[in-house]
């Protein structure tokens, strides 16, 4: 734990230093943003530099050193002081809760990890990218491996130890921290501002985050890349939906672009940076779109090269817009048998139904779909669905109010595009919690006593305080693995089988610890599940990449 206390520190400390550089090169009259807008924006800012170098060299120590020499380049290039509002630190219950909600996530993020696909490619892919960069076909030794993603950049760029759970989800874990104190500044501003409809109903979310384990507690045991797109997208809607006009801003273009490099589900968040741009335009700031449409051209495009690189396809699995003629490119019928199998596996969980039984289902897929998700995930669907709804009613009575209209429009376009293609909640937790968060918005407008929801939200508090405190206590005294003071704890290293393919070994991990499958955890490289028999390497050495013989 107190490793992690360290590293959580360097890491926010790095993106807060690296947001203050990226908002240099992005000036307004008013410079001042909360602190969350300096942090989201320099982590993207090092995922972008991080992004351009993988495609050349890997994320090593050598690299990590480039990194910082030209932050301290800018920072001397960009020396004019910059406006920069800390809030005074006063000792309260938010933060008492707060250090007791960071001792909460250094017990859990120091234990195991809690995911199949963490533990089976997530920290695989992290370490190609810090071993090799950039290597052509290794969707051919797993087809996940193809699954691109700018977060495992990110996380790779920050991890610290290659032999522990923890040195792999720091990453997740300081996502989880911030997201806590961003929704206590929020409470604590719409407190100020008397707004105690919306301080009662983000308090709840922040509850129900902590409640249901997947969430920001769960979060911090993973390198699940659902979950900053999940911080992004609450913390955006929120303040789009709160802002007093309707006065487009860099954020709105650049963070959905970013969100596209995490994750290519995340497309339908484009539409906000459409609207942004015609914002601009109309309001005759065409000038101030050049830096952040080149900017996001530099997110997107080595993100797509990256794809190619390492799955043939840009856009992989889905083979559209395929303009390339690699020799590296997966068997098109694994390719089709993967994408079958994410359409059908997040109707119904193969644990329910097998594929062929869900295909049979035809349209009455949607019951049983909703029949076995996880308890925690029917609570947030019908909340959130129900909250979205409120705000369409509303919006039908308060006419001309478009920053509530732009949110609505997108979360139901996003919601259709996501039932359609994969509609495991996990992949739009951030529009559920903020729909959640739209309906005890407007669910709390009915109660006309303030005094008592002041009285209760200081209650909730208290409450808070005094379930985080028995969970710090209770569950490593419950659980030996979470007794990690000092370091987190070892990955377990299966046995392996290993096979020589043209001077190469490769390693075919068993299974341990009850797990329902093999997994490769922090295996040395390559590691794979099984040979398929046409698997070749493309030259002598490993970063010379693999295809399939015709």
């Amino acid at each position: 734990m107190l490793t992690l206390i360290f590293y959580q520190i360097i890491i926010t400390l790095s993106c807060l230093w690296s947001g203050i550089l990226f908002y240099k090169f992005f000036p307004q009259k008013n410079e001042s943003r909360p602190i969350i807008y300096y942090l989201i924006t320099g982590l993207i800012l090092l995922t972008s530099l991080t992004q351009i170098i993988v495609l050349f060299f890997p994320i090593n120590v050598y690299t990590k050193f480039g990194l910082l020499g030209l932050l301290i380049l800018l920072s001397i290039i960009k020396r004019k002081n910059t406006k920069f509002f800390i809030r005074e630190i006063k000792v309260s219950a938010s933060l008492v809760l707060f250090f007791i909600f960071w001792a909460v996530i250094l017990l859990t993020n120091a234990g195991p990890t809690m995911m199949d696909d963490t533990e089976s490619y997530h920290i695989q892919s992290i370490k190609w990218i810090q071993e090799y960069g950039s290597v052509p076909g290794i969707v051919n030794l797993h087809e996940r491996f193809g699954f691109n993603s700018s977060w495992f950049s990110s996380v790779a760029l920050f991890s610290f130890s290659s032999k522990t759970t923890g040195g792999f989800t720091v990453m997740n874990s300081v996502i989880s921290l911030w997201l806590c104190y961003w929704f206590l500044e929020k409470f604590s501003q719409f407190q100020k501002e008397n707004n105690l409809q919306a301080a009662f109903a983000i308090h709840l979310v922040f509850i129900i985050c902590l409640l249901f384990w997947a969430l920001i507690k769960g979060n911090a045991t993973t390198t699940n890349y659902d979950y900053i797109t999940t911080t992004i997208v609450l913390l955006l809607f929120t303040e789009v939906f709160f802002s007093e006009k309707t006065s487009p801003k860099v954020e709105w273009i650049i963070w959905p672009a970013y969100l596209l490099t995490v994750r290519l589900i995340n497309y339908p968040l484009l539409l906000l940076s459409l609207f942004a741009f015609i914002l601009f335009i109309k309001q005759k700031q065409a000038r101030q779109l050049i830096l952040p449409m080149v900017y996001c051209l530099l997110l997107i495009v080595p993100f797509l090269i990256r794809s190619i690189i390492i799955a043939g396809y840009p856009f992989y699995p889905a083979t559209y817009f395929d303009f390339t003629n690699v020799d590296w490119k997966p068997d098109p019928q694994i390719t089709e048998r993967l994408l079958e199998f994410i359409k059908y596996f997040n109707r119904v969980a193969t644990t329910y139904f097998d594929i062929e039984q869900t295909k049979a289902l035809g349209s009455a897929w949607i019951p049983a779909w909703f029949q076995h998700l996880f308890p925690y995930d029917k609570i947030l669907v019908l909340a959130a669905f129900t909250g979205i709804l409120f705000t369409v009613i509303k919006l039908r009575i308060q006419k001309n109010d478009y920053n509530k209209l732009i949110i609505t429009g997108l979360m139901i376009l996003w919601l259709i595009s996501w039932f359609i293609i994969a509609p495991d909640p996990r992949f739009v937790y951030g529009i559920l919690l903020f729909g959640i968060f739209l309906f005890e918005y407007y669910l709390s407008s009915f109660v006309n006593d303030f005094r008592s929801i002041k009285f209760l939200l200081n209650a909730l508090i208290i409450l808070m305080i005094a379930g985080l405190s028995y969970y710090l206590v209770s569950k490593p005294l419950k659980q030996k693995e979470y007794r990690n003071w000092i370091s987190p704890l070892q990955l377990p290293q299966p046995p392996v089988k290993e096979f020589v393919i043209d001077g190469i070994t490769f390693r075919i991990p068993e299974i341990i610890n009850n797990n329902w499958n093999i997994r490769c955890y922090g295996t040395e490289l390559p590691c794979l599940y099984e040979i398929h028999p046409r698997l070749k390497p493309r030259g002598k050495n490993i970063r010379n990449g693999f295809h399939l013989e015709k």
